[in-house]
C-alpha cells in the first residue's frame, strides 16, 4: 500500500541526524552506535536515490534535499508517536463501563469489592445498574450482564461463573424454636417468588415434607435475607449471599442440609469474536471473585460424604 515508504529505523536515524547535524549525538540520543546511524542513513539515501548529508572538514552539512525533507519527516514521526500514545492510553482513558447484575448479587458480592475494581482500573467509569429481566443485547448497551439460568444460554457470549449452593438460613432466634429438620413445618418459609419451586426441590433434595401454609413472598434473595434477619421465618439462600451475616452472627444454618439448585450463574456478552479492553479486564476481575466458590458445592458434597 505504501512503496515509497523508507524504513522506519533510517527515517528516526536520518532525523535525529540532520536536527543535531551530528551522527555522534544522533547516535547518543538514539542509544545506538555512530556507526549504526551512518549505515541507515545511507539505507534511506539508497532508497531515495538522494545525498542527504555532506562532509566538509570533519563537518556535517545537510544538502538541499535533506532540508527540504527533514519537517515532513518530523510531522510524520510525530503524527505517529501521538497516534502511538493515544492507543496506549486509550484503555484507561474516558471510558464507560456498564454492568447490570442480579439486584440481590449486586448487593451482597458486587458492591462491597467494586472498589478494587476501581482501584485496578481508576479511569475506568462503571455504570452500574441491576435487574433480573431477561436481557436482549441488540436492544440495550450493557457491556456485561450477570444472569441466572437452568440451562446455558444461548446466542450470547456466556462464561458460567458458579452453580448456586443454597442455604437453610433463619435468625438465631428462630434456630431456638428449630430441634430438627422436621420443625420445619413449624417455621415460616419465606418463599422466592420467582423461584417458587425451590422449597419443594430442596425438602426432595433433603428427604423432608412441607406441610406448612406458613409463607412470605419476596421478589429478591436481599429481602430473603433481611426478612430471615429479622425473624420472620427460615429461607433458603445462596451461600454468595450470606457470607457477612454468618460471619457476624445475624444468620445461622440450623441443619446442614446441603442443596444445589437448577439455577447457575452467568456472565453475558454480546456475541463477539474479540472482547473490548474494558470488558476483559472485567471479566478476568470478576472470575478472581467467583474462583473461591466456583468448586465450592463439590467440596461441600465431599465433605457430607
Amino acid at each position: 500500500m505504501y512503496p515509497n515508504l523508507p524504513p522506519l529505523n533510517a527515517l528516526r536515524s536520518f532525523e535525529s541526524a540532520a536536527r543535531n547535524v551530528s551522527f555522534t549525538r544522533a547516535a547518543s540520543e538514539l542509544f545506538v552506535t555512530h556507526g549504526a546511524i551512518s549505515k541507515q542513513v545511507k539505507i534511506l539515501e539508497e532508497h531515495l536515490g538522494i545525498t542527504l548529508f555532506l562532509r566538509q572538514h570533519c563537518k556535517l552539512l545537510l544538502t538541499d534535499e535533506a532540508r527540504l525533507y527533514l519537517p515532513h519527516v518530523q510531522t510524520a514521526l510525530q503524527t505517529i508517536s501521538n497516534a502511538t500514545l493515544a492507543l496506549q492510553s486509550q484503555p484507561l482513558r474516558l471510558q464507560s463501563l456498564s454492568v447490570n447484575v442480579l439486584p440481590s448479587l449486586t448487593i451482597s458480592l458486587l458492591i462491597p469489592r467494586l472498589g478494587d475494581f476501581k482501584s485496578r482500573y481508576p479511569n475506568l467509569y462503571v455504570d452500574l445498574s441491576s435487574s433480573d429481566l431477561p436481557v436482549d443485547f441488540s436492544k440495550c448497551e450493557y457491556d456485561v450482564v450477570i444472569r441466572s439460568a437452568t440451562s446455558h444460554p444461548q446466542g450470547v457470549n456466556a462464561i458460567k461463573l458458579m452453580d448456586e449452593d443454597l442455604c437453610l438460613v433463619c435468625s438465631p432466634r428462630v434456630a431456638e424454636q428449630m430441634q430438627s429438620l422436621d420443625d420445619i413445618n413449624k417455621m415460616t418459609l419465606l418463599k422466592h417468588t420467582l423461584r417458587p419451586k425451590l422449597w419443594q426441590a430442596w425438602a426432595k433434595e433433603v428427604n423432608v415434607q412441607i406441610t406448612t401454609d406458613k409463607k412470605y413472598g419476596m421478589a429478591h434473595f436481599s429481602m430473603l435475607l433481611q426478612a430471615a434477619v429479622n425473624d420472620m421465618g427460615v429461607a433458603l439462600i445462596p451461600r454468595t449471599f450470606i457470607e457477612k451475616q454468618l460471619a457476624d452472627g445475624s444468620l445461622v444454618i440450623p441443619f446442614s442440609a446441603p442443596f444445589i439448585s437448577p439455577y447457575c450463574y452467568y456472565l453475558l456478552m454480546p456475541n463477539s469474536t474479540n472482547q473490548s479492553f474494558k470488558v476483559q479486564a472485567f471479566i478476568d476481575w470478576i472470575l478472581e471473585i467467583f474462583a473461591p466458590y466456583r468448586n465450592y458445592p463439590q467440596l461441600m458434597a465431599k465433605a457430607v460424604v
